[in-house]
């Protein structure tokens, strides 16, 4: 009898320690999504970021917990949710990167879709770009200059916030006495359309939000 109770608790004790799960099975499955929306040739612009991706798990009933997920070679099958963080960064048009994260339940199912705005659908379609060319961006953006003598060349970014890829041009428009710095305003529009964005003033050629 003491042994079946030896042995039917270092199966208990053992089981406790197998309910795990490889994470590169999970990377393999959130890839196989990834591929599935974007394809394998496109795939090899995204990155998986160490420091964002993590997943979710009870501590106790209503508290939840987050760990690191790609600093374990496995992790137990008890979390709720993992949240995998990919940078996209497409070398070949400078200017167009953004970060893209996947989301997946305890079964590692979709919790959402995925938000694809940041890979615009030329690149998805492998078709040639549909980006206004910079020249036409330029001369757009010269339309809400304040003056225009000294325009930078447009500068292609995503800003997550609209969800747009842009394009940001400088325009020095004074320069400042006690130095060679200067004032300077930035036009944004946007990057697909020509739309006018906006404008703000800004110094030294520095663009920031």
């Amino acid at each position: 009898m003491r042994v079946i109770t030896i042995l039917l608790f270092l199966s208990l004790y053992t089981s406790s320690f197998s309910k795990t799960i490889n994470t590169d099975k999970i990377i393999s499955v959130s890839d196989s999504i990834l591929v599935s929306k974007v394809g394998e040739e496109l795939k090899k612009y995204f990155v998986l970021s160490d420091e964002g991706s993590h997943y979710k798990y009870f501590v106790t009933k209503n508290k939840i917990s987050t760990e690191s997920l790609l600093t374990r070679k496995k992790i137990k099958d008890d979390f709720t949710e993992i949240w995998i963080l990919y940078y996209f960064n497409y070398s070949e048009i400078k200017g167009m990167k953004s970060g893209i994260w996947m989301k997946l339940d305890n079964k590692l199912q979709l919790i959402e879709p995925l938000n694809l705005n940041s890979v615009p659908d030329f690149l998805i379609k492998n078709e040639p770009s549909t980006f206004l060319p910079v020249t036409s961006a330029k001369q757009i953006a010269q339309k809400f200059c304040t003056k225009s003598s000294e325009l930078s060349e447009p500068k292609l970014k995503y800003i997550k916030k609209i969800e747009k890829y842009v394009y940001s041009i400088s325009n020095r428009t004074a320069k400042l006495k006690s130095s060679d710095t200067g004032e300077i305003e930035i036009v944004e529009i946007d990057a697909f359309t020509g739309d006018f964005l906006s404008k703000y003033k800004n110094y030294d050629g520095l663009i920031v939000k």
